[in-house]
């Protein structure tokens, strides 16, 4: 009797464990499907829509406006002033306006103006009886296409092709601070000296907020202006001619209609 209330016993002790086993695993299965997991894999879901994030988040195309300022730079310009001379190179501050429409994540395009008001660098000049004021400007209209090699809210960079129109702007002027000599007509003259632009261009911008981006610009094109030089009374002459070389350097704004 007593081998037989052992052995009772002893199968009683086991059918008791594995009942904690089985109650264990299933307290362990009701955890794991718990709210706790829920916030896990919501933790988680984000980072996994992170990464198609930027092409997502194109939705339509729209519109954009970029507004730049920098420095021009003309290398291998020959500045000339007649029988003066020539001087080599030149350098002023500039002002861009670029509207652009958006057509895809991967393309844009658009056009714009850059207008240099301010050269560094002076024609070189000869000593006359009736000494003359020289100011001399440049101006840009573009098109322009852009294709971003990345795009996103947080960066993107881009490269593309321009072409346009250039205009050389030289004015002339007699100062009339001399009372002992009379101006008939007008007292300056100006000569403007059309060509075509053809370059190229790249850019990287960095998003501020969804509407707002700053970054830099860098462009490189060339001016094919006339052969020739046109001239005027005083012996005074168009500063520039023939292929010149143009190299832009721009901090830019841009705001984007998305």
């Amino acid at each position: 009797m007593a081998g037989l209330g052992g052995s009772g016993a002893h199968r009683v002790r086991g059918e008791g464990t594995r009942l904690e086993g089985v109650l264990l695993g299933l307290l362990a299965f009701g955890v794991a499907l718990g709210p706790g997991a829920h916030h896990a894999r919501a933790d988680e879901a984000p980072v996994r829509a992170a990464e198609p994030r930027r092409e997502a988040d194109f939705s339509h195309p729209y519109g954009l406006v970029e507004f730049g300022v920098g420095v021009l730079v003309l290398p291998d310009a020959e500045l000339c002033g007649g029988q003066a001379g020539c001087d080599r190179g030149d350098l002023s501050l500039e002002v861009d306006a670029w509207p652009l429409f958006r057509a895809s994540p991967r393309f844009a395009v658009g056009a714009g103006m850059t207008l240099a008001l301010i050269p560094f660098q002076d024609v070189p000049r000869v000593d006359t009886r009736f000494p003359r004021e020289h100011a001399r400007r440049y101006f840009t209209a573009e098109g322009i296409g852009r294709y971003y090699f990345l795009n996103g809210h947080d960066v993107e960079f881009w490269a593309g092709i321009s072409a346009g129109l250039v205009v050389v702007s030289d004015n002339f002027r007699t100062p009339s601070n001399n009372p002992d000599m009379a101006i008939i007509g007008a007292d300056s003259a100006n000569i403007a000296t059309e060509g075509m632009s053809l370059g190229l261009a790249s850019g990287v911008t960095f998003g501020v907020n969804p509407h707002l981006q700053v970054g830099a610009t860098l462009r490189f094109a060339n001016w094919y202006l006339p052969p020739y030089r046109e001239a005027i009374a005083f012996g005074e002459e168009a500063s520039l001619s023939n292929r010149v070389t143009m190299l832009n350097l721009a901090l830019t704004v841009a705001y984007h209609s998305r």
